[in-house]
């Protein structure tokens, strides 16, 4: 009987005959290199990225996001376990298979032609063990979920069910015929007696295997037809998987995100750029074409993107304007852009430095329509979901910088905002209000009076002029002046930071803006800023530093939350009410802002707090629908904001909290839409601990 050391290499095939094998390999290979070749000629035709970085820190990002979203599926199973499972188990499972071999080569190779006899030959029959099971068995799993999902469940979100049943199919004969052979050879030799390599110990080392050893000697083949049988299956095995990769790098199909993806994800701008900041578009004055119209108007990360996406519609199940009947679906948006770049970038190659000839048709209008550019909230709903780090928001914007700035292309509301927002300095056309109406009976000083400040509160447009805003206003200078904080404001010096501006699409005017803005912070020395609104707050702290502007800038949640724990700020009155709180995007998505807000709820007595659900709350939560200029669009169809408040009913909370004056006001026009507004109502954090911190009424 045969040492227990392992089994025979190029068994029935030979060598060198078998060593042909390795050119299949090299074929794989090539036709990977070859596809990403070509397609790194197509992305070429972009922009240099300017969120390239330094490549240290870019790089130890990129490890660390191997090993929790790469190997650990972190992203995948944390937001949907049925499909991270899916992906999981295939990927875990591909790739020991994939070491298997690898290894089964280096072993052969190395003792052939070295003359060392690796350490791992040795534990071959362990090790068989681990990749029968772990990695055959994870794939079969991971493939059954896979049919499971795409041909009995069969999401909505899933409309390539062709293509990938094809990429499913050519894995499937990969990982069975690679099995038939193993269990062909053991039933050839291991469990034949007649056999010099007989020994019946060996084989059920190999469990999967070996059940199907059993079933072709039960069936009766001849040790003959087992060796016929094995020799062709071994070579359609290795012809199976360069055919395989030959057809995905000619496609440019599903696999290849194996290695386009990994490229994407290393080059993600929120390593070097803040999560909630759009890209400078640089030095206006010297931009020949302003915005994205055309693939050279994208930098090539922006291409690269396109062939990065899987298609598997995670954004677009995230996406509130696709939730609520609208245009836009995140996922159709990116492969619309990539059918544009199919057609588009031979012929800009072609021509070379040449003039190219314009397009048959147009990205915008023809390709992706204005309606769909325009029904972007900027949520990052789509980019937080993406497991692959898509960033949808700055394609968008890009082409709505083009309808903006090159076509004056603006839905007529907005067009309004953007006009009064040039011509008064904020975007609520027709109101009367001043920017100091707010002030009045609160003994608020402005810096022009007196400029010695701890903080600059910065008011904002909507809770300066919009009067049920201007309740949110007074009750932060409250709960200021309780926490013994001096603090200053603009009043009439306070112009809009330009973030309505800028996610329309004119980055002339959120410019001028914002410089502005700096200019008035330099004069009176504003070391540091707190903000109502998570939209100012996100343009100050991300986005002025681009123009020279930074300051330590912080949403009032942050700082009260600090007050509060430091014992500056006690409640004692009792709120008695239940309260659903609604993360606003640009606090919490674009900002990672969740727990402040909540450490002032529950610090609030007698409130009790009631999350919206783990599918509807922090990272997930869901968008009110005025992010991205939409506050001054005109919604057809059902409204974002109606979806939101019946997400708040369904809590059964007597009220919903916000801490974003936007929220405040989809909020309460939501409750109001649905007849409720005698039951429930939509109030901002700070008022309920501004009134918790008024003494109880002496009885």
């Amino acid at each position: 009987m045969p040492e227990l050391t392992g089994r025979t290499d190029f068994w029935n095939i030979g060598y060198p005959l078998g060593a042909v094998v390795y050119t299949t390999a090299l074929i794989a290979i090539g036709a990977v290199l070859w596809g990403l070749y070509k397609r790194q000629q197509m992305w070429r035709l972009g922009k240099p990225n300017p969120d390239t970085g330094p490549w240290g820190q870019r790089l130890l990002a990129g490890a660390r996001l191997l090993m929790l979203d790469g190997f650990g599926h972190r992203r995948f199973i944390k937001r949907e376990r049925l499909p991270g499972a899916m992906h999981f188990f295939i990927f875990w499972g591909m790739l020991v298979l994939f070491a298997a071999t690898t290894l089964s080569m280096v072993e052969f190779n190395v003792e052939q032609y070295l003359g060392i006899r690796p350490f791992t030959v040795d534990w071959s029959l362990q090790l068989e063990f681990v990749w029968d099971i772990f990695g055959g068995g994870f794939v079969f799993i991971g493939l059954s979920i896979a049919l499971y999902r795409r041909y009995v469940q069969r999401p909505a979100r899933l409309n390539t069910v062709m293509e990938n049943g094809v990429l499913i199919g050519l894995i499937l004969a990969m990982v069975v015929t690679g099995f038939l052979l193993q269990s062909l050879r053991m039933a050839a030799t291991e469990m034949e007696p007649t056999s010099v390599l007989y020994n019946p110990d060996w084989a059920p080392w190999s469990p999967i295997s070996y059940v199907i050893a059993l079933g072709i000697r039960g069936v009766g083949m001849s040790v003959g037809a087992m060796e016929v049988t094995h020799f062709s299956l071994w070579w359609f095995h290795a012809a199976l998987m360069s055919a395989t990769f030959v057809y995905a790098a000619v496609r440019f199909g599903p696999l290849m995100h194996i290695f386009v993806s990994p490229i994407n994800a290393l080059m993600r701008s929120s390593v070097t750029r803040p999560k909630g900041a759009l890209r400078s578009m640089g030095e206006l004055e010297q931009l020949e074409r302003f915005g994205a119209q055309d693939l050279q108007d994208f930098t090539w990360k922006q291409l690269l993107e396109v062939d990065a996406c899987t298609n598997c519609g995670r954004c677009q199940d995230q996406c509130p304007a696709w939730a609520s009947g609208k245009p836009l679906s995140p996922r159709k948006l990116i492969q619309d852009m990539k059918s544009y770049m199919m057609e588009r970038a031979p012929v800009l190659l072609q021509a070379g430095e040449g003039e190219a000839p314009p397009p048959e048709k147009s990205l915008i209008h023809d390709v992706i329509s204005q309606e769909v550019l325009w029904s972007c909230t900027t949520c990052g709903a789509c980019m937080e979901a993406c497991p692959v780090f898509i960033e949808h928001i700055d394609s968008v914007v890009d082409m709505r910088r083009y309808l903006t700035l090159e076509e004056a292309s603006v839905p007529e509301t907005a067009m309004a905002a953007l006009t009064s927002m040039e011509q008064r300095g904020h975007p609520w056309r027709g109101t009367q209000a001043t920017r100091s109406d707010w002030m009045e009976g609160t003994g608020v000083t402005t810096m022009a009076k007196d400029p010695e400040h701890e903080i600059l509160l910065w008011v904002g447009c909507t809770p300066a002029l919009d009067p049920r805003n201007q309740k949110v206003a007074q009750a932060m200078a409250s709960v200021l002046k309780v926490a013994g904080i001096k603090f200053r404001v603009l009043a009439e010096e306070e112009t809009c930071t330009g973030d309505p501006a800028r996610r329309m699409g004119n980055e002339y005017l959120y410019t001028i803006m914002a410089q502005q803005n700096i200019e008035t912070f330099n004069r009176y020395n504003v070391r540091k800023v707190v903000t109502l609104c998570p939209h100012c707050f996100n343009t100050l702290k991300n986005e002025y530093p681009q123009l020279g502007g930074s300051f330590e800038v912080q949403h009032y949640t942050e700082f009260v939350a600090e007050l509060v724990r430091d014992g500056r700020l006690r409640p004692v009155r009792s709120i008695e009410t239940t309260m659903a709180y609604h993360d606003s995007c640009y606090l919490g998505r674009h900002n990672g802002v969740y727990d402040p807000p909540r450490e002032i709820a529950n610090a609030i007595p007698g409130l009790e707090l009631i999350e919206m659900g783990p599918d509807r709350s922090r990272n997930r939560g869901f968008c009110c629908g005025a992010g991205g200029g939409r506050m001054w669009m005109e919604e057809e169809g059902q409204r974002i904001n109606h979806i939101r408040t019946d997400h708040f009913l369904d809590t059964g909370a007597e009220t919903v909290g916000v801490s974003c004056p936007f929220c405040m006001q989809m909020m309460q026009e939501g409750i109001g839409a649905k007849g409720v507004e005698e039951k429930k109502n939509a109030r901002d954090l700070i008022e309920m601990l501004a009134e918790s911190l008024e003494p109880e009424p002496e009885s």
